[in-house]
């Protein structure tokens, strides 16, 4: 494309544009700004000191993944950086409740701080309700295995009045 044909597309474009967009679109304060409204990213601000990094959203950690296979179902936490002893695990039909406290592992003012720390208090909804003595429950390297048997119920069939 060349330059007049971009100009021209540019000038077309501003007819329906409002609020200065075309002024500040390639200023990168502008661009933050925008990615932060319209994306949901966590871009770090230009003149945002290096040691204030934003925290990450909460509402979707741990990081999990659930499987279902024909005699069990399988949660999986990751968990890097957690202690077992700083986890906490209760089951309430089909919510299964994740709470815990970091163990901090460097103490110390941080440069850059993309992996998500804090305490976490999450809520997942299970495929099938279990109750707190079948589930099982094993941390290791950093990840909480959960697991619990699948209870089949036979289908019985209603009558209808």
């Amino acid at each position: 494309m060349d330059f007049d044909k971009l100009m021209q597309w540019m000038e077309f474009a501003k007819k329906y544009q409002t609020n200065d967009f075309w002024n500040g679109v390639f200023d990168q304060t502008a661009f933050n700004e925008f990615m932060k409204e319209n994306m949901d990213m966590n871009v770090q601000d230009s003149h945002q000191a290096p040691h204030q990094a934003p925290q990450p959203p909460r509402s979707n950690f741990p990081p999990i993944d659930i499987y279902v296979t024909p005699h069990e179902i399988i949660i999986i936490a990751d968990l890097p950086g957690y202690l077992k002893e700083n986890l906490h695990v209760s089951v309430s039909g089909s919510r299964l409740l994740l709470k815990g406290s970091p163990h901090p592992l460097i103490t110390g003012q941080p440069v850059v701080q993309e992996r998500p720390s804090g305490d976490f208090n999450r809520i997942i909804e299970l495929p099938e309700p279990t109750d707190a003595h079948h589930l099982r429950a094993k941390f290791e390297n950093g990840l909480l295995i959960l697991s619990y048997h699948r209870q089949f119920f036979q289908e019985e069939r209603i009558h209808i009045e």
